[in-house]
C-alpha cells in the first residue's frame, strides 16, 4: 500500500486495538482519571457516553489495563439480554456454576456469597456493559437491585455503562430515577476540535516514524469537517487519503484528495443527484404543502414575537449601543481597552509575546526540526545537500559530535551544561520540542522555531516529559575499549586520554584545595582542644582554694585534669571534632597522593585514570552518559549555564553539574553585580503578567527575534 511510499513501519491509521496509537486528548485525559478514580474501589455506578465513532471502546481498553490487577472485570457486550441471563453471566464469569433452572432467587443468592467471597480476599467485581443504550428497563433495574447487595463493608459491586449519547436520555426516565440517583459519575467524550484532529493525526503519524506533516493545512480542516471530529471516521478518511496519495506518488496530502478519500469511504452519502431527486418527490406529495403552511405560520409568529419583544424592550428598557456606552461610560471604556491591549495582537507588546509563544508552540511538534537547532548552535549548517537534510548519525561523525538521548530528571537534564532538546507540554496535553538554549537565575532561554524566549524553570519543570537529546565530542564505539585488536583499543584510549587527564588535573586541584582547608581546620580545631583543656584547668585551680602551696596545688590538679576532662563536654565535643578533621586531611593527602602517582604516559595510567573517574562518579562501567559529562566537562563549546566550571565549588566525587549548585552559584553572581554596580538597575528583568495573561499562559517569558532565523 503506501508504507514503502511514505516510509512508514507500520499502517497509523487501519483502526485496530492498539494501545500505541491511543492519543490522549483533554476530554479522553479527564474522562480516563474520573472513571480509574471510581472503579478503582467498590461501590460505583459509572456512565461513559458519546456518539458512534467517538472512541469509547477504546478508552474502555485503555481503563482495562489501569486498573488494579486484582480487580475481577466482567464484560457484557450484548444489550439483548434479560435479568435472568445477567445474573447468570455475572456468575459463569466469576467461576461461580450458575444453570437457566435455577430462579433469580437463587442466582441472587449465589451472587451474594461470591461477592462477600472476593471482597474478603481483596478482589473487587467490576462489569462493564457495552452498548448500554440497548439494555432493557427490567435488566436496568435489575442492576440497581445487584448495585443494592451489602455486605459489612458496603456496595460489594461496580457497573460501567457505556453507550451513545441515547443512553443518557434513556436513564432520564421517570421509572430509573432510583438507578440515577446511583450514578456516581457521568463521563462524556464528544468529537476532537479541529486543533485536536491536527494534534490526534500528528501523534499517529510519529509512532510510525513519520517526523514530517504529510497533510497540508486545507487537508487537516476537510478531514475535521468531513468526519465530525469522530477517530473513527478519521482513520477511514486518514488511511484512504493517503492510499490515494500514494497511488498518485504524492508527497503531501491535499484537501482535494482528502475529500475524494472521504467520497469512497462513504461519508458523503447524499449527494447533488440523491438531493434533487428527493425534492422531486417532496413536490410531488400534497403533505409538503402542508408542511410549508405550519412553517410560514410558525416563522409569521416567531418574526412577529421577536420585534414586538425589541418594541417593548426599547420602550421600557432602553440601552445604549457599545458606541454610546464607550463614549459616555468612563468605566466600560476604561475595561474595553484593557481587554483589547491583551487581545489584539500588536495592541501590547506583553499580549504580542504571548501570541508569538503560543503559536510557535503549534509549529514544534516534531523533534527533528529542535535537533535541527541544536545543530546549528554548535556551529554547523543545516542544508539539503544530502538528500532531505535529515541530520544522520554519519553527519555528526563528519563534524566530530555524537547525539545522545535518554531518559531523566530536569536536573540530570541541565547537569551536562550544554544546550538540550527537551520534550514538553502544551496546554493541551499535546507534545512539543524546543531547545534549552541558556539558564541564569531563575530564568530558562527557550528557541522555538525561529525565535528565543526568557521562560520561568518553573514553567520548564512542571511541562517537562522526562526525555532530553545533547550534542558531545565524538569519541566513537565504546565497545572498542574492549576490543582484542591492540591497534582499536588503543586507538579509543587516545581519543579519551586528553580528556581523562584534564579530570584528573582538575581533581588533583580540587583535592589539593580541600586538603588545604582540611588541614587549616585541624589546626583550629587543636587550638580549640587546647583551649578547652586550660579553661577545664583554670577551673580545677579556683576549686582547690587557697592556702596551699603552688607544689600541692600543682600535684592536686594534676591528679584530677584527666578525669575533669573526661567529663567536660566542651572539651570532649572540641577533641571529637579534632579527630574528625584528623582523619579527613589525612584521607585527602592520601587521594591527592594517588591522584599524582597517576600518569596517562604508563602502560596502567589510562585504566587507573579511568578507574579514578568510575570511582568517583559512583558507576560501575564506562558508558555513554558519563563519556558526554566528562567530554562535555572539558571542552569548547555552548554552555548551558552562565557559569565558569571551575568556579562552582562542586563535590570531588561528582563532576557534573546539579541544579541547586548551579541556581546558587547563579544567585551569588547575580548579588555581586548588584553590589558592585552599587544599585543600579538591572539590563533585563521578566515583566511580570497580568491575571488575565496567566490564564493564557504560565510562561512569564520576553521575546528575541532572530534575523534570517539563524540560532
Amino acid at each position: 500500500m503506501y508504507l514503502e511510499h511514505f516510509g512508514l513501519s507500520d499502517y497509523p491509521f487501519d483502526g485496530l486495538p492498539d494501545h500505541r496509537f491511543y492519543y490522549v486528548g483533554g476530554a479522553q485525559h479527564q474522562s480516563l482519571g474520573l472513571l480509574m478514580s471510581a472503579l478503582s474501589r467498590s461501590g460505583s455506578i459509572c456512565v461513559l457516553s458519546g456518539p458512534s465513532g467517538a472512541g469509547k471502546t477504546t478508552l474502555v481498553r485503555m481503563l482495562m489495563r489501569s486498573l488494579p490487577k486484582s480487580m475481577r472485570i466482567i464484560t457484557i457486550d450484548d444489550p439483548r439480554t434479560d435479568p435472568h441471563m445477567l445474573l447468570a453471566t455475572i456468575l459463569r464469569a466469576s467461576g461461580v456454576v450458575a444453570t437457566s433452572l435455577e430462579s433469580i432467587a437463587d442466582l441472587t443468592l449465589k451472587l451474594r456469597q461470591m461477592l462477600e467471597h472476593s471482597i474478603s480476599q481483596g478482589v473487587i467485581t467490576t462489569v462493564i456493559c457495552d452498548e448500554a443504550q440497548g439494555l432493557s428497563d427490567d435488566v436496568l433495574e435489575q442492576i440497581r437491585f445487584i448495585f443494592n447487595i451489602e455486605g459489612e463493608a458496603g456496595k460489594m459491586i461496580n457497573f460501567l455503562l457505556v453507550g451513545q449519547n441515547e443512553l443518557i436520555a434513556h436513564l432520564d426516565k421517570p421509572e430509573h430515577e432510583m438507578l440515577k440517583n446511583r450514578i456516581k459519575i457521568f463521563a462524556q467524550l464528544p468529537p476532537l476540535k479541529q486543533e485536536e484532529v491536527t494534534s490526534y493525526l500528528s501523534y499517529r503519524l510519529q509512532q510510525v516514524g513519520c517526523n514530517e506533516p504529510l497533510f497540508t493545512q486545507h487537508a487537516l480542516s476537510a478531514i475535521t469537517k468531513k468526519s465530525l471530529g469522530l477517530p473513527r471516521a478519521i482513520n477511514a478518511i486518514a488511511d484512504m487519503s493517503l492510499t490515494l496519495a500514494a497511488q498518485k506518488n504524492k508527497n503531501l496530502v491535499d484537501a482535494v484528495t482528502v475529500k475524494r478519500a472521504a467520497h469512497l469511504v462513504r461519508f458523503n452519502k447524499v449527494g447533488l443527484k440523491q438531493t434533487a431527486k428527493t425534492w422531486l418527490r417532496e413536490l410531488c406529495s400534497g403533505s409538503f404543502y402542508a408542511r410549508i403552511a405550519v412553517v410560514l405560520g410558525a416563522a409569521a409568529c416567531a418574526f412577529g414575537a421577536f420585534f414586538g419583544a425589541i418594541y417593548l424592550n426599547e420602550r421600557y428598557h432602553p440601552v445604549l449601543t457599545m458606541e454610546e456606552a464607550l463614549i459616555s461610560d468612563s468605566e466600560v471604556k476604561e475595561r474595553y481597552q484593557n481587554l483589547s491591549s491583551y487581545l489584539f495582537q500588536g495592541r501590547h507588546a506583553q499580549s504580542r509575546e504571548l501570541f508569538l509563544f503560543n503559536q510557535a508552540i503549534t509549529q514544534a511538534y516534531f523533534k527533528s526540526e529542535a535537533f535541527a537547532t541544536l545543530f546549528k548552535l554548535h556551529g554547523y549548517a543545516v542544508t539539503e545537500d544530502n538528500g532531505d537534510g535529515t541530520i544522520t548519525e554519519d553527519i555528526l561523525a563528519e563534524v566530530k559530535l555524537q547525539s545522545l538521548s535518554q531518559n531523566g530528571t530536569f536536573a540530570e537534564a541541565v547537569s551536562y551544561n550544554t544546550p538540550i532538546v527537551i520534550g514538553l507540554i502544551d496546554d493541551n496535553l499535546t507534545p512539543f520540542y524546543a531547545v534549552l538554549y541558556q539558564i541564569s537565575d531563575d530564568i530558562g532561554q527557550l528557541i522555538i522555531g525561529d525565535y528565543m524566549f526568557d521562560v520561568k524553570l518553573s514553567y520548564l519543570q512542571e511541562r517537562y516529559q522526562g526525555s532530553f537529546t545533547l550534542l558531545y565530542p565524538y569519541v566513537g564505539d565504546l565497545i572498542d575499549l574492549n576490543s582484542r585488536t591492540t591497534d582499536v583499543r588503543k586507538a579509543m584510549q587516545k581519543v579519551l586520554s586528553p580528556y581523562l587527564e584534564s579530570y584528573r588535573q582538575h581533581a588533583l586541584e580540587s583535592t589539593n584545595r580541600e586538603a588545604n582547608l582540611a588541614l587549616a581546620q585541624y589546626d583550629e580545631q587543636q587550638a580549640e582542644v587546647e583551649r578547652a583543656r586550660i579553661a577545664v584547668r583554670q577551673e580545677l585551680i579556683n576549686q582547690v582554694g587557697t592556702g596551699k602551696s603552688d607544689a600541692e596545688i600543682e600535684a592536686e590538679v594534676t591528679a584530677q585534669l584527666d578525669a575533669a576532662l573526661a567529663e567536660d563536654p566542651t572539651y570532649q565535643a572540641a577533641l571529637v571534632d579534632m579527630l574528625a578533621a584528623e582523619q579527613k586531611s589525612t584521607e585527602l593527602e592520601e587521594r591527592a597522593l594517588r591522584i599524582r602517582s597517576i600518569s596517562l604516559l604508563l602502560n596502567d595510567g589510562f585504566e587507573r585514570a579511568l578507574q579514578l573517574y568510575l570511582e568517583d562518579q559512583n558507576i560501575t562501567e564506562l558508558n555513554t552518559s558519563a563519556v558526554a559529562l566528562l567530554t562535555l566537562r572539558f571542552s569548547e563549546g555552548p554552555r548551558l549555564i552562565n557559569v565558569v566550571p571551575q568556579q562552582v565549588n562542586e563535590p570531588t566525587a561528582n563532576i557534573g553539574l546539579d541544579l541547586e549548585q548551579i541556581e546558587a552559584q547563579a544567585k551569588k553572581q547575580a548579588d555581586e553585580a548588584k553590589l558592585t554596580q552599587a544599585g543600579a538597575e538591572p539590563a533585563h528583568t521578566p515583566a511580570e503578567l497580568t491575571p488575565a495573561e496567566s490564564e493564557l499562559t504560565t510562561a512569564q517569558l520576553t521575546l528575541v527575534a532572530r534575523e534570517g532565523g539563524a540560532c
